[in-house]
């Protein structure tokens, strides 16, 4: 239980994300803040720029969802259920599940990896 829900959270907010804001900083996203980023990153005209930014987005997307976890974690009244279990219940840590070689990032995303 505790990996799928690993799965499902890495597949659906650190993936989705960073592909998202690759579209917007490609220029792919039509909407109005979309096009005012890609536009202040053109007028940039600095590649380095440009990847340092992409470099950024998956350090802060992970440190999002990593706080995310340890407040469900650390909450006496917020429980989140997976299939009808407490994953909190389930780790000793929900964060930590994120990381090293055998963690939901290195086993389930298919974006930017260190």
């Amino acid at each position: 239980m505790l990996d799928e829900f690993g799965k499902k959270l890495i597949e659906e907010t650190r993936d989705r994300t960073i592909r998202l804001v690759d579209k917007k900083i490609c220029g792919k996203m039509k909407d109005a803040d979309s096009q005012l980023l890609f536009n202040k990153l053109q007028q940039l005209n600095d590649p380095e720029a440009e990847q340092i930014i992409k470099d950024i987005v998956p350090m802060i997307t992970d440190l999002c969802i990593h706080n995310m976890l340890c407040m469900i974690d650390d909450s006496e009244d917020l429980t989140v259920l997976y299939d009808g279990e407490d994953i909190s219940e389930a780790s000793d840590g929900l964060a930590g599940e994120l990381y090293t070689e055998d963690g939901w990032i290195a086993r389930y995303s298919s974006q930017r990896l260190k």
